[in-house]
């Protein structure tokens, strides 16, 4: 007995007509993502995971539809004895056919709309600075709000954490998922880990932007810091840093920029994961000339063990903080107290204010807490006529100390400039004096220079917030510290008084 054959149009199961709407609006947001992600002017990797991820997993869900109902149908024939053939010729005169063509038609209009709509609505989501920030809200909380305050708040994450091509975007998946398991399962590390070992060369992001050939000339930064004395009294120091690289006027290569330029080559191996104990340092100049440097403190390094890492020096190992940047409690102090947001004639407000700061606290709204309450006792008990005529200035000051505290401490995440190395100095982190130090040493004996004149001038400095008032050379002065401590300040390194522990 031969089966017979039964011609059949492919939209006359429901399923062929859901999954041939889902295939259509599929592909209608693929080529919406793709005209955005080419209109765009910049890579977004993350944007790329709904065009070429998104898009392309509706497509194949539909297909997959449109071929469970050409299964469907063809299985439900052959227990009939009979056999399909499919066609794609409209038959008004079925109903079954005619009902399910409307559903494809009217599913088809409204899926590609929604789409449309939603995965643009989605793209823009991706390619925004919060979904790096808030999506893993506790997670990236400190990295987030660092980031909002920092210089480069309008640069997209993408443009530095992952950058354009597609092998860093590969290893930012696969990172990636790494992270969503850890976060999925509660297993991330609490502070997370730095520095990031895979962040591609500076070369590839940050000279985007800054272009070290460019670098030239002096750069004049002055700071006001106050003591912790009764009084806040404030001590004022003008310093003319040698910012340098390539200058374009004389062809010199000179200052701090020096180490960045292509023509001279800075390689080091740390001895720690966080790249604060260097051991050794090869420096090749414009010339071919190469010097080695290694650290009199370390256990001898050998440059040929592949146990060690050889890294170029590049702008992340002074630059390490560009966007997140954590200030310990005497910087932001200082920088309120020189804007009046807190008032020097809060008597012990600085130091006051630095040990509310420092203290240990588990989470962030307690701290808050614990800030207006230490901070109301202190004057109730040791100034209460300050406490009551100065009743402003302490709710000021208040307001002042929980926003230093909300912007740099997340003790959920247990991370703050004590977790946070700042190399962009030698103050409370060793910073320059990882490498510039007299323990780094080449085969005579002759240390990497370590002079405060290497990198700065002092220009003017003394005991006023008035640079009028103050000492001033343009040669440059001999540094004077605002405590009496004689001369143990060219034997002893800033750190080992400006600790981390200390947070000044």
């Amino acid at each position: 007995m031969t089966e017979s054959t039964v011609k059949r149009t492919l939209f006359r199961h429901p399923l062929a007509a859901v999954g041939g709407a889902l295939f259509l609006a599929g592909g209608a947001l693929f080529l919406v993502l793709l005209m955005l992600d080419f209109s765009a002017g910049y890579d977004n990797p993350y944007g790329a995971l709904v065009t070429f991820i998104g898009a392309p997993f509706i497509v194949t869900v539909g297909f997959a539809l449109f071929l469970l109902s050409i299964y469907v149908q063809v299985r439900a024939a052959r227990k009939e004895g009979k056999k399909v053939r499919f066609n794609l010729s409209i038959d008004p005169t079925d109903p079954a056919y005619m009902r399910n063509l409307w559903l494809f038609l009217g599913l088809s209009a409204g899926l590609i709309l929604l789409v449309a709509y939603s995965g643009s609505r989605a793209y823009e989501a991706t390619d925004s600075n919060a979904f790096c920030g808030t999506t893993c809200h506790q997670v990236m909380e400190p990295q987030y709000v660092t980031y909002q305050h920092s210089a480069h708040a309008r640069v997209h994450c993408v443009e530095c954490h992952i950058g354009p091509g597609a092998s860093f975007y590969v290893r930012s998946k696969v990172d990636g998922i790494r992270q969503l398991f850890a976060t999925a399962l509660n297993t991330y590390s609490r502070p997370i880990e730095t520095p990031v070992h895979n962040l591609r060369p500076a070369q590839e992001t940050c000279e985007g932007c800054h272009w070290p050939q460019q670098f030239y000339g002096d750069k004049l930064v002055t700071r006001t810091y106050y003591r912790t004395e009764e009084e806040n009294p404030a001590w004022t120091i003008s310093l003319m840093l040698k910012i340098g690289g390539g200058n374009p006027r004389t062809g010199r290569q000179e200052g701090i920029h020096w180490h960045m330029l292509t023509e001279n080559r800075v390689e080091y191996i740390a001895m720690d994961e966080k790249r604060q104990t260097i051991g050794w340092i090869r420096s090749v100049d414009i010339n071919g000339d190469t010097t080695i440097y290694r650290n009199t403190e370390v256990d001898s390094v050998d440059e040929s063990s592949v146990e060690h890492e050889i890294r170029r020096f590049d702008c992340m190992d002074c630059h390490n903080r560009p966007s997140h940047s954590f200030q310990p409690p005497a910087t932001a102090l200082n920088l309120a107290l020189s804007t009046r947001k807190i008032s020097p004639e809060l008597p012990y407000i600085r130091q006051v204010g630095l040990d509310l700061l420092n203290e240990e606290y588990e989470e962030k709204a307690g701290a808050l807490q614990a800030i207006a309450t230490g901070l109301h006792q202190y004057y109730d008990d040791d100034y209460p006529e300050i406490a009551r005529d100065k009743q402003e200035l302490i709710a000021q000051a208040v307001a002042e100390l929980q926003s230093i505290y909300g912007q740099n401490f997340f003790p959920e995440m247990a991370t703050d400039y004590r977790v946070r190395e700042n190399n962009l100095s030698h103050f409370v982190n060793d910073g320059c004096f990882r490498c510039h130090s007299e323990t780094m040493q080449d085969g005579e004996g002759i240390s990497v220079p370590h002079d405060c004149r290497t990198c700065h001038e002092i220009i003017a400095q003394g005991p006023s917030e008035n640079l009028s008032e103050l000492d001033q050379q343009l040669i440059g002065l001999d540094f004077v510290h605002p405590e009496d401590i004689d001369e143990e300040w060219k034997e002893s390194k800033c750190t080992e008084c400006h600790t981390p522990d200390s947070g000044y």
